[in-house]
C-alpha cells in the first residue's frame, strides 16, 4: 500500500527499495550517485558518523548507511518517503527535524563527514549557518550551493541578496554567492582549508576541511616560538562561546612570512589566519577567529609554518555557554617549595614603558621574570600587590628562558605599591615598586 501511495506523488529524490525497485523522484538515482561521486566520501564508512543536512527524501542518508556509517538525517520538515523507507529497510538512521540554527555539538555531537547539499542559498543567515555546520564537523564537510558564476574568481567575491521571490519565484531563496564568495564564507566560518570541486549548471561544489594538510618540516628549519595567545577583547586567555571573539598570537620566527604560510591550530582543528603583522620589536602577530565547536575547558593553541612545523602549545580556556567571565579565573595551585624564587627582569606599563599607572582602559602591567620552570600557566604563578593576591590576565613567554605575567591594575589607592611573584613550587621574589596615580578618581 505504501508503494502505491508514493507512486501517485512526486518525490524529490528517487529512492531504491530493498527489492531493487525504485520510487521515482525529480532527481534520478544516477544523478544522485554522480553528485556524491564528485566528493571524496569513502566506500567503507564503518565506525564513522555522517550528518546529512537538508536530507529531503533521504537518498544520501540511505547511501551512507549502506556504506556502514551511523547517520543523522537532518531537515526542517519531515519527508514522509524518508520515514516510510526507513521503516521498510529497518534503517537505524536518526531522523532529526530541526532548523539549522538549532544545529550544535551539544545537541547532535560531532561528525566525520557532513553533507550540506542544496541548502546554503535557502538560509536567511547563511554565514551563521555555515558556522553551525563547521561546529559539528570534525573531518570534512561536502558543500553544494546555487552560485551565480561558472568558476572561482578572487576579484568576484560577493553575494546577491533576494528580498522576496527574485530567484526562481521562491520566497525561501535568500542569496546567490559567487563561487569565490562561497569558499570565502566557508573559511570565515572556521574551515581552514577549502577545495573547489566543480561548477555545473550554477551549482558549485566544495570540500571544506577542519584540519590543515600534514606538514613536513624542512631539515634544519626552526619552528616558531609562541609567546602568547590571548583574547582580543580582554587580553586574557578566557573565551566565551557564541561571541565574536578573536585569538591574538604573538610569536618569534626567523625569516620572511606570508599570511598563507601561517598555520594556527586549536587542539586538532586548523584556524585560518586573518591578519599577519611584523612588529618593530621583532615578533610576529597573527589574528584569527576562535573556531566554532570548541567545548568548555582548557585547550591548546599552536602556531606553525608550512616548512618548519609547529610551536610548543600555550593554553586558553573556553567557558560554558552563559557563564560570566569572572568564572574564567584560574586558581593558583600551591605545591611544596622545591625551586628558587623568580627574579624580576622588568616591570612596566605597556603604554609608555614606565612604572607609573594612570588607570587607563588599555593600560597593562607587564612583569617579566626568569625562573627555572619548563612550563608555566595561570595555575602556576601568583602576583601579589601589597601582599594581596591579584588576578592575572595571561602568562607569556616573550623569549626562550623568559616569562611574563600581565595584569590590569584597577581599584588601587593612589601612591606606591609593592609587587611580588611566586610560582607553585617557589617562595616569593624580592619586591619591586610601582606608582598608581589615577586620572579618573571616583
Amino acid at each position: 500500500m505504501q508503494t502505491e501511495a508514493f507512486a501517485k506523488s512526486t518525490l524529490y529524490h528517487s529512492l531504491e527499495l530493498p527489492d531493487g525497485s525504485v520510487w521515482p523522484g525529480i532527481i534520478p538515482v544516477e544523478n544522485l550517485r554522480a553528485r556524491l561521486a564528485a566528493y571524496p566520501l569513502p566506500e567503507d564508512l564503518r565506525g564513522k558518523r555522517v550528518l546529512d543536512i537538508g536530507a529531503a527524501s533521504g537518498w544520501n542518508s540511505f547511501e551512507c548507511e549502506r556504506r556502514g556509517a551511523e547517520v543523522v538525517a537532518f531537515d526542517y520538515v519531515e519527508y514522509e518517503e524518508l520515514t516510510a523507507l526507513k521503516r521498510l529497510r529497518e534503517s537505524k538512521i536518526e531522523y532529526a527535524i530541526a532548523d539549522i540554527e538549532e544545529l550544535t555539538p551539544e545537541r547532535f555531537g560531532f561528525f566525520d563527514y557532513v553533507l550540506f547539499f542544496g541548502v546554503f542559498y535557502h538560509l536567511r543567515h547563511p554565514l551563521y549557518a555555515m558556522e553551525n555546520v563547521c561546529s559539528v564537523t570534525r573531518g570534512k564537510a561536502f558543500i553544494e550551493s546555487y552560485v551565480i558564476d561558472d568558476e572561482p574568481d578572487a576579484a568576484r567575491c560577493f553575494l546577491e541578496f533576494y528580498e522576496t521571490d527574485e530567484l526562481g519565484g521562491q520566497i525561501d531563496n535568500w542569496c546567490g554567492p559567487t563561487t569565490a564568495c562561497l569558499m570565502a564564507m566557508a573559511r570565515s566560518a572556521g574551515f581552514p582549508r577549502v577545495e573547489f570541486k566543480y561548477v555545473d549548471s550554477r551549482r558549485g561544489g566544495l570540500v571544506a576541511h577542519r584540519t590543515w594538510e600534514p606538514v613536513t618540516a624542512v631539515p634544519g628549519a626552526r619552528a616558531p616560538f609562541l609567546c602568547s595567545a590571548v583574547n582580543n577583547r580582554h587580553n586574557d586567555v578566557v573565551f566565551q562561546p557564541r561571541k565574536d571573539e578573536y585569538l591574538v598570537l604573538a610569536f618569534l620566527y626567523e625569516g620572511a612570512l606570508r599570511k598563507e604560510d601561517v598555520l594556527v591550530e586549536v587542539d586538532r582543528y586548523g584556524v585560518p589566519a586573518l591578519v599577519l603583522v611584523r612588529h618593530e620589536a621583532g615578533y610576529w602577530q597573527v589574528n584569527c577567529k576562535v573556531p566554532p565547536g570548541i567545548s568548555p575547558g582548557e585547550h591548546e593553541v599552536r602556531v606553525g609554518t608550512r616548512n618548519a612545523g609547529f610551536s610548543e602549545p600555550v593554553r586558553i580556556r573556553m567557558l560554558p555557554a552563559g557563564a560570566e567571565r569572572r568564572y574564567g579565573e584560574t586558581p593558583f595551585v600551591e605545591e611544596a617549595v622545591s625551586a628558587p624564587a623568580p627574579e624580576f627582569v622588568r616591570v612596566e606599563n605597556t603604554m609608555d614603558r614606565s612604572t607609573t599607572f594612570r588607570g587607563y582602559r588599555n593600560e597593562t602591567l607587564a612583569c617579566r621574570f626568569t625562573h627555572g620552570e619548563a612550563a608555566m600557566d595561570l595555575s602556576k604563578v601568583q602576583l601579589t600587590v601589597d601582599g594581596n593576591a591579584y588576578p592575572l590576565l595571561s602568562v607569556e613567554r616573550p623569549e626562550p628562558g623568559m616569562w611574563q605575567v600581565n595584569a590590569r591594575l584597577k581599584g588601587l589607592e593612589r601612591g606606591t605599591h609593592e609587587l611580588r611573584l611566586r610560582t607553585a613550587r617557589s617562595g616569593f621574589s624580592a619586591a619591586v615598586k610601582i606608582e598608581f596615580d589615577p586620572v579618573f578618581v571616583p
